[in-house]
């Protein structure tokens, strides 16, 4: 499908419900979902479930509820997660131009995100270091249980170097909610050992996924260990739910932001990162390839797409996506 007419039917898709200035923004990060590959967090958050960005009810507009010269805390009231993440990118960058640093939580939404490359590559071609992570609800069991407790909790990092920014970006979980989400919708299976049903048996059915829950990324108390920490920095110290103990707080996201002049001149920085990046790529490997360098796949799917002007899109999704408007 022509990418212009995608990003058509989107905007007019939500435009059915939001003003347009904020359409724009989700429009944005939906669209780079599914140009990047990442589709998990593209065209099926449109419309899968409570979660989904039409199924939000805000209460009114995000807001700035807690303020110092470094941080800022933002009140979703209820707005999709796309649109207040973008509005605290925004933000966080201000905040990290004028003091070399900055720090924005965000509470109250109750959908995802998208996908967090979006945000990390903008802001790390502003020349600035990001950590940014997103809590979500009850998704992954703790080590050795099978309840789920934890968000798929992602953490990522955004590096400014030459030519392009270094971009990486991980869930905590096995496999993304939004993976389970187009399975069910699409009447896939999922793959083996990601998932567990209510029984706590492993299972490649996603309405049992659904009612059971995700182990962690590498399937040990590490991955466990690490969705925790997100549980505590993205929900928790945001206001945001945790462990299911403030449900009324939503889905919550940390933005961290660096300048590198804090501690090296940021043109040293990148040129340093460039040459990390090519002494691990061009490092011995066994077959002779190249070593893949997180992220790159992510920003060169999307790159390709642009510049064909097309991109792939399962006509059922088209369908759905025209029954909404």
């Amino acid at each position: 499908m022509e990418i212009k007419a995608l990003r058509s039917l989107i905007l007019s898709v939500l435009l059915k419900k939001y003003r347009r200035v904020d359409a724009n923004l989700m429009t944005d990060v939906i669209l780079f979902g599914e140009l990047s590959g990442k589709t998990t967090h593209g065209l099926i958050r449109l419309f899968v479930g409570e979660s989904s960005i039409l199924a939000q009810k805000p209460k009114g507009k995000p807001e700035i509820i807690r303020k110092s010269k470094l941080s800022i805390l933002i009140e979703g009231n209820g707005n999709p997660g796309m649109l207040v993440a973008s509005l605290a990118m925004k933000e966080v960058i201000k905040l990290a131009k004028k003091s070399g640093f900055g720090i924005v939580g965000t509470n109250g939404c109750f959908s995802s995100s998208g996908c967090l490359s979006y945000y990390l590559e903008k802001t790390a071609n502003e020349n600035l270091i990001a950590i940014i992570m997103a809590h979500s609800p009850l998704a992954i069991c703790p080590y050795g249980g099978v309840e789920p407790l934890f968000g798929t909790n992602p953490i990522s990092f955004g590096i400014p170097a030459n030519p392009r920014s270094l971009i990486f970006d991980m869930s905590t979980a096995a496999i993304s909610y939004g993976a389970i989400l187009r399975a069910k919708t699409l009447g896939y299976k999922l793959p083996e050992n990601v998932v567990l049903d209510k029984e706590g048996s492993f299972t490649t059915d996603p309405n049992k996924a659904l009612a059971g829950a995700i182990v962690a990324f590498d399937r040990s108390y590490k991955g466990s260990g690490l969705a925790m920490m997100v549980e505590i920095l993205g929900g928790l110290w945001t206001s945001a739910d945790f462990v299911g103990k403030n449900t009324i707080g939503g889905w919550g996201n940390l933005f961290m932001v660096f300048s590198p002049d804090l501690l090296l001149d940021v043109n040293q920085f990148k040129d340093r990162v460039s040459k990390l990046i090519e002494t691990v790529r061009n490092s011995r490997t066994k077959d002779g390839d190249k070593v893949r360098i997180p992220g790159e796949l992510t920003i060169s799917t999307r790159d390709l797409n642009m510049k064909r002007g097309t991109v792939e899109v399962e006509d059922r999704l088209i369908q759905e996506l025209k029954n909404l408007i």
